[in-house]
């Protein structure tokens, strides 16, 4: 009997490509008809402005970007166009080193795994950091295994340090591959070729580090103490739970089958296990430190995916798990990615309805600047979706960002803005506009006042609570501009912020003051000497950590001078 598709099957090297195209397509629909997230259009604003680093990140995502809306325009397609086009490139390579035998079989088996790992596809389309990383995690370990292959050869050092200064181009989690990758190999500290491999990757990331030089590194001081919360024990449960969505639960359990059960066949899965088991040992210690977010373990999704293709070739209890455990949880996979693009769920997520809820808020403030005082996803988005100015200014209810380096809200000096005060909503009424609902104020002539110094002039360290209290200031004015105390619209208003222990958790406390200036205006670069007063009430005895913060009345004061401590008692 004549069957066709046995007369005619499918070549391995066609349905790979055929597969791949598949997803390309996929990824594609998917961008198109998904909003734009929070952190891609902060990273869109990147590459509006290109540089060297950003408050939070290596500039990588920001190149790719820009080389994206150029081709495509300021659309979610132009933002996600490279990322799109970098996992075809990643997905060809990852399949490689998997080294398993080319057949239909294995393919399959290889598109099953990758597929359903959840967070590879959501760097599939979604423009952050991660997509990079993932692309130069795979790449580092293929230049790795040139190099081993090559006998430590001078080519697949200079490999090695392109793929290493990309990995630290993309996040700077990418050292954490190195450094694993390294561990897992001691070796190469007596190869010659490998230290001309680092430095030649330290030259490559030299422009990034002189950015962070000349900008007093403040990624350094952001990802390592301003974003500490201090640690809680909660924290480790809800890094075991997150990193289930992470990796697929299911795909995460074979992974950690295979790490325990299949010993290592070379020097090179000695590596892919060091930087699976790496990641996630790491970050599970991290939690002494920090939260830690639940995708930062991506990166140990590339030797997991390569670990369970090569041992399922080998291990039919394992191909069997795959067959009928794994593969239908890509049907919950596909369902989400529907999610993104339609309501389906009685959810809200940062991909549905900002769009129209910017469109809502430009509804109110036309032309004029928009100002928030947290969050720069709705600022971001708002200059993504419209096109006008937005700021975020980051009052210390909120950490500082890339908006604290741009500024922009220097150029709205004297003109009429719209402030949106987010979370601090008590102090004015709601404001509806179509489907949204606001918490504004409207400023006739804006005046900046972050960056103001306020440094008090502190004759002991100690304050008795239930009593007032008169400190004098110096205010330092480093805008290009001469800043107003008593300003028509923004008047100066000093605060003190600190946080304050009750009930088992801390919150912010703020006292405002009353002061006095022997002069009503602040030169360029000048200085003025005054004095607040203000009382401080009934509080736990103890030493504070308490901001000395510049604001105007009914507007949340920001700093970015560090607190100074102080005894209360």
């Amino acid at each position: 009997m004549y069957h066709p598709v046995t007369a005619y099957p499918i070549k391995p090297g066609r349905l790979f490509q055929l597969l791949l195209m598949a997803w390309f397509l996929l990824n594609i629909v998917q961008s198109l008809f998904t909003e734009i997230g929070n952190d891609e259009s902060y990273y869109w604003v990147y590459a509006q402005l290109p540089a060297w680093g950003y408050y939070d990140h290596p500039p990588l995502v920001a190149l790719i970007i820009r080389a994206g809306t150029w081709l495509a325009g300021d659309t979610t397609l132009g933002v996600r166009l490279f990322v799109m086009v970098m996992q075809l490139l990643f997905l060809w390579v990852l399949y490689r080193l998997s080294a398993v035998e080319h057949s239909r079989h294995h393919i399959l088996l290889f598109f099953l795994v990758s597929f359903s790992v959840v967070m590879l596809q959501v760097y599939g389309f979604v423009a952050t950091p991660d997509a990079p990383l993932l692309l130069f995690t795979v790449l580092f370990l293929w230049s790795y295994r040139y190099f081993l292959d090559t006998d430590y050869s001078l080519a697949g050092a200079l490999l090695m340090a392109f793929c290493m200064a990309g990995l630290m181009y993309s996040k700077y989690h990418g050292a954490l591959v190195i450094l694993f990758v390294i561990f897992s190999n001691l070796k190469l500290f007596t190869k010659p070729a490998f230290y001309l491999s680092v430095a030649a990757a330290v030259v490559l990331f030299l422009p990034h580090i002189l950015w962070q030089f000349n900008n007093d590194f403040p990624s350094l001081k952001y990802h390592l103490v301003e974003r500490s919360k201090g640690f809680r024990w909660s924290y480790f449960p809800d890094f075991l739970v997150n990193q289930l969505p992470v990796f697929n639960p299911f795909t995460l359990g074979a992974g950690v089958y295979v790490l325990f059960r299949r010993n290592e066949k070379d020097t090179f899965e000695r590596a892919l296990k060091f930087v699976f088991a790496g990641f996630l040992l790491f970050f599970t210690l991290w939690n002494f430190k920090e939260r830690v977010e639940p995708h930062w373990t991506i990166a140990a999704a590339v030797p997991m995916v390569i670990l369970i293709v090569r041992e399922a070739t080998g291990n039919q209890k394992l191909m069997n798990y795959i067959r009928k455990v794994i593969t239908p949880s890509l049907v919950l996979i596909l369902l989400a990615r529907l999610f993104l693009i339609a309501v389906i769920l009685p959810l809200r997520t940062e991909w549905h309805g900002d769009r129209q809820r910017v469109a809502d808020l430009e509804a109110i403030a036309g032309d004029r600047p928009v100002v928030f005082l947290s969050g720069f996803q709705l600022s971001s988005k708002y200059r993504f979706y419209t096109g006008k100015e937005a700021h975020t200014m980051g009052a210390l209810n909120y950490r500082n960002t890339q908006y604290d380096l741009w500024n922009f809200d220097e150029s709205y000096r004297g003109k009429p803005v719209i402030i949106d005060l987010r979370n601090d909503t008590s102090v004015v009424a709601p404001t509806v506009s179509g489907e949204s609902v606001f918490y504004l104020k409207e400023m006739e002539q804006y005046q900046p006042y972050k960056r103001l110094r306020v440094i008090p002039l502190l004759s002991g360290s100690t304050f008795p609570t239930g009593r007032e209290h008169a400190v004098m200031v110096d205010v330092i004015n480093p805008y290009p501009a001469t800043y107003v105390i008593d300003h028509p619209s923004m008047p100066l208003e000093i605060s003190l912020v600190f946080l304050v222990k009750r009930d088992g958790r801390y919150r912010r406390e703020r006292i405002t003051t009353r002061s006095l200036f022997e002069w009503h205006e602040i030169a360029p670069g000048g200085k003025v000497t005054g004095q607040i007063r203000f009382a401080l009430p009934d509080l736990p005895p103890g030493e504070y950590d308490v901001h000395f913060a510049a604001g105007t009345p009914g507007i949340y004061p920001a700093s970015l001078e560090k607190p100074v401590k102080i005894f209360f008692e």
